[in-house]
């Protein structure tokens, strides 16, 4: 039972860096569609903003994990290609809300939309249920990781 348990995990860990892999790839081929020389790190702070705006910078590199000087930076790259914008916070003077552009919003639905249109032809062959049950997993893990 134990080598079973092993294989299973020995092949979960073999796919999941090769899930990690083609998600980089991914990633990148979308990010090019929210803005040709956005590099993926940025297309995936905008979706952070947008999925938390108003959001401060502090909160923001708390849900990415990451340093705050490349997320200020990238911050100021998006502000100046007119997708992102900031505001100073009413609640606090000293800190500042992020918010997305109209432009980064329709940067980012046209992203979606080929996102969307890339899963779809991925799992062609997946019935309904299964695409359900695979989210429902991918989601479980997640929330565990």
């Amino acid at each position: 039972m134990a080598t079973d348990t092993s294989d299973a995990l020995d092949n979960l860990e073999k796919e999941l860096v090769t899930l990690a892999r083609r998600l980089r790839g991914l990633q990148r081929t979308l990010s090019d569609e929210a803005h040709p020389d956005l590099e993926p790190a940025q297309y995936a702070l905008l979706n952070h903003v947008e999925e938390l705006a108003p959001v401060r910078m502090a909160d923001l590199v708390a849900a990415l994990e990451v340093d705050k000087g490349p997320v200020s930076r990238a911050c100021a790259r998006l502000e100046e290609e007119g997708l992102l914008k900031r505001a100073a916070d009413k609640s606090d003077a000293r800190a500042t809300l992020l918010t997305l552009t109209a432009a980064g919003k329709r940067k980012l639905a046209a992203a979606r939309k080929k996102r969307h249109k890339v899963i779809e032809e991925l799992l062609k062959d997946w019935s309904p249920s299964q695409v359900k049950t695979f989210a429902t997993q991918v989601s479980r893990f997640n929330k565990l990781a």
